[in-house]
């Protein structure tokens, strides 16, 4: 017979459950029981061996359901003065004495040993099973591990027990500036780029979406996200529209390049392409060379402007490798004018890079300056003109 359970512990070989129809708790025997976090709910049936004893427990189906755990979630409450408007904030949800054991935890986990910041943070949500930054913290420690289905879990109940104490028709803000809104925030991102790892475009839009309109200010930078997922999930318009809305920068002028390819308008295009150089220069060979990071190598940090921010934007954004943005750069490639003002604006670049090859002071400005020149708004009106016999 199947039954539900919520899970209190997570052990090697069982967990620790309390079924949501008793009280009593229980020790289930399952397999692969450390892919499940604590506080899921699971439906089990047990399996009966020759003798038609139950030993061995099966898991049906498994949810992160944070409705079930004891006692209430953290309050939202607003500021408190008029200024704030319809700004709000978490409120205290664990003492300061008791929170000295979950700062243990991240003490341990700023040190390198996962091992005891783990443990101590399992033991914390024993004790304050609604506390979303230990949730966080553990999605942080099982991507570090590369056990990404479990991280997943850990951000998604951080994220969900927030939705608990945001009502369904909260209105209000959860502005970052308020230090008790920011372990939801996070957990929030951690859910979405968890999301995005899995090819769940759509889910992790929705949750961008909502941290944007609890976070307007978006100190975390959500809304770079959103135009490369519309597009990977085949949503064009939906891509402009967040572009017109939120603005245009960085690698996403590239992206607005491309939904110009992708509309015909090739002359709008180019002078998106042109901000976009501005920039970062490395996309547009790459593209013609076909050249992608590795996903290791996509993960790490990367330095804005340079060829590996390039590669990275480009591996999360195939649609530039398609057959009408590559015959759109073959074109400009053709142009002599503007190689001439690409291969000038990458040799002065190279040069910036290089500590040894240029000195500080003048003639580092004039050569910054030299550079961000070449492709700026004052040029567009003559690049348009000389690559007029591109299309």
């Amino acid at each position: 017979m199947q039954r539900e359970f919520r899970i209190l512990e997570v052990r090697r070989g069982s967990v620790l459950v309390q079924p949501l129809d008793a009280v009593k708790e229980e020790c289930l025997r399952v397999a692969r029981a450390t892919t499940y976090i604590e506080n899921e709910v699971i439906i089990a049936e047990p399996l009966s061996d020759r003798s038609g004893v139950s030993s061995q427990w099966e898991v049906i189906a498994a949810r992160v359901d944070p409705s079930f755990i004891d006692g209430g979630a953290p309050k939202v409450v607003p500021c408190g003065n008029e200024e704030a408007g319809t700004e709000c904030r978490f409120a205290e949800y664990v003492s300061s004495e008791e929170e000295e054991d979950f700062e243990d935890a991240l003490e341990a986990l700023r040190s390198g040993d996962h091992v005891t910041a783990a443990r101590l943070l399992r033991a914390f949500i024993r004790r304050f099973p609604y506390h979303i930054d230990s949730y966080h913290h553990l999605g942080i420690i099982e991507t570090d591990r590369g056990r990404r289905g479990r991280a997943l879990k850990y951000f998604e109940m951080g994220y969900r027990i927030g939705l608990r104490s945001v009502s369904e028709g909260f209105s209000g803000t959860l502005p970052w500036i308020h230090l008790e809104n920011r372990p939801f925030l996070r957990a929030a991102h951690g859910y979405g780029l968890a999301l995005e790892l899995q090819r769940r475009h759509l889910d992790a839009v929705d949750v961008y979406e909502r941290i944007l309109a609890w976070n307007p200010n978006d100190n975390q930078g959500v809304r770079y996200l959103l135009p490369s997922l519309y597009l990977q999930a085949r949503a064009p318009q939906k891509a402009r529209a967040t572009l017109e809305r939120h603005g245009a920068d960085g690698m996403n002028l590239y992206t607005r390049c491309l939904l110009e390819i992708q509309d015909g308008r090739r002359r709008e295009a180019l002078r998106w392409l042109c901000r976009a150089l501005s920039y970062n220069l490395y996309l547009p060979r790459m593209v013609l060379a076909g050249k992608k990071v590795s996903h290791h190598e996509a993960t790490c940090t990367v330095v804005v402007g340079s060829e590996h921010e390039a590669g990275q934007y480009l591996r999360e954004n195939g649609g530039w490798l398609r057959k009408p943005p590559r015959d759109f750069l073959q074109r400009l490639m053709a142009m002599k004018p503007f190689v001439r003002r690409l291969d000038r604006a990458t040799t002065l670049k190279v040069a910036l890079d290089s500590v040894a090859s240029l000195p500080p002071g003048e003639t580092r400005s004039a050569t910054v300056d030299e550079l961000y020149a070449i492709f700026d708004e004052d040029h567009i009106p003559a690049i348009l003109e000389e690559c007029r016999d591109a299309w």
